[in-house]
């Protein structure tokens, strides 16, 4: 069975309201937790939506040759392939995938002009997002059409990035091309994804689901106010109360431990 573009947003919304009491006891962990979520979703999606055809770690992209030009034992794959193996290349979803981690943030290390580039608000900057930033502009090159290979030539691409600080939002908002879609009701994780490809008209007569508007509010769904990590700042406005990331608790309101400081 086939899902469009919103269908895949919409499972992925409901898998992330379903563990997002699990994921809050994941991101503060030191180290990437991208892979459980890579796993959790696809076997979220088997259990049900066996019809769904996703696939993890596809090689959707050209050979990459060694230097005796013979295929090299690393390959580039994508995250997930959504309708994996329907016939039309152009009904498969490419999906790269970025999850901000939080160890890092609580043990900042690295050179501050390394992130300068990035520092439009004068705010503090960990590594961490930085390498988130970069890390979705990476994978939006990564899916341009000309790295794809001839079978899987002209799929949809998508990049979607899970989020959890209130520090990060300006930088995903001013430095990548992505959009806020959706925030757990429990405050605790952020969507923010961007179809960037596709040659396949939306049914706009009978959508899955609502279309998102360019930045969503911030807060609980339906709510002017939120109590959840977020907080109420929208992106574009100044981060007046950084996280502190020294525990697994409520986060909101209380201060950095480690930020790294931009200069000019």
């Amino acid at each position: 069975m086939e899902i469009n573009y919103q269908t895949f947003l919409k499972y992925l919304k409901d898998w992330c309201e379903e563990r997002s009491n699990y994921i809050k006891q994941c991101w503060p962990l030191r180290g990437s937790w991208e892979a459980w979520v890579q796993i959790d979703f696809a076997a979220y999606m088997h259990s049900n939506y066996p019809d769904v055809e996703i696939l993890r770690e596809a090689e959707i992209f050209k050979m990459r040759l060694n230097s005796k030009g013979k295929k090299s034992s690393k390959q580039p794959a994508v995250d997930w392939l959504i309708n994996g193996n329907t016939a039309d290349p152009r009904y498969r979803i490419a999906v790269e995938l970025k999850c901000l981690s939080a160890g890092p943030l609580v043990n900042s290390i690295g050179d501050p002009q390394q992130v300068d580039p990035l520092n439009s608000s004068n705010q503090p900057l960990y590594p961490a997002i930085y390498s988130l930033v970069t890390g979705v502009n990476e994978d939006k090159k990564k899916l341009d059409q000309d790295n794809i290979n001839d079978q899987n030539r002209y799929c949809q691409t998508t990049v979607v990035a899970l989020n959890f600080a209130l520090e990060a939002q300006n930088y995903l908002k001013n430095h990548t091309d992505l959009e806020s879609i959706y925030i757990t009701t429990n405050g605790e994780v952020e969507i923010w994804a961007k179809l960037f490809y596709t040659s396949v008209q939306p049914d706009l007569a009978n959508p899955v689901i609502a279309p998102f508007s360019s930045v969503a509010q911030f807060g609980l769904p339906g709510s002017s106010n939120s109590s959840g990590l977020f907080g109420s700042p929208l992106p574009g406005s100044s981060v007046s109360n950084p996280i502190d990331l020294t525990s697994g608790s409520s986060l909101l309101g209380s201060s950095a431990s480690n930020p790294m400081e931009i200069t000019e």
